[in-house]
């Protein structure tokens, strides 16, 4: 209910900018728009954008690739195979973060898709049995799924 009464209020706010038509106006209300959306993309977690995905530079579509490509390729037989493939997922995280280029609600958003991934990469590192690891490698390859459905590939 808040975010559609701050939603409603900013829309009201923005038609009573525009109303004289000024590129001075127009400008406040299109950084106003850009301001309001990183906000919701900061606060609520990960969303779409107005109902379409965020956009993706190449460089992060190839490190997703290859994330999915290690979740994807997991050994499930021992604990030691979990721990393999976490080292080899937390390779990747670290080459996304290091190459990513990406600014602004876009970039943001990525966050908010990567953070819970590089939370439950840090937990089945710590991982006591087979079973807790099976159960977070569930939680890494349901938060992988999430990416194409936020994300235009």
């Amino acid at each position: 209910m808040k975010k559609a009464l701050t939603l409603l209020l900013a829309t009201g706010f923005l038609f009573a900018c525009n109303s004289g038509s000024n590129d001075k106006k127009s400008a406040v209300a299109d950084t106003s728009i850009q301001n309001h959306k990183e906000h919701e993309v900061q606060s609520a977690g990960l969303l779409l954008n107005n109902g379409a995905k965020w956009k993706a530079d190449s460089t992060t579509l190839l490190n997703v690739a290859l994330l999915q490509a290690i979740v994807s390729n997991v050994k499930k037989e021992s604990l030691e195979d979990y721990r393999q493939t976490v080292t080899r997922l937390q390779d990747g995280l670290n080459k996304m973060v290091n190459e990513c280029k990406m600014k602004g609600p876009d970039h943001e958003a990525l966050h908010h898709w990567l953070e819970p991934l590089m939370e439950k990469t840090k937990e089945i590192k710590n991982a006591h049995s087979i079973e807790d690891a099976g159960i977070i490698s569930g939680e890494i390859e349901k938060q992988m799924s999430l990416f194409p459905k936020y994300f235009e590939k």
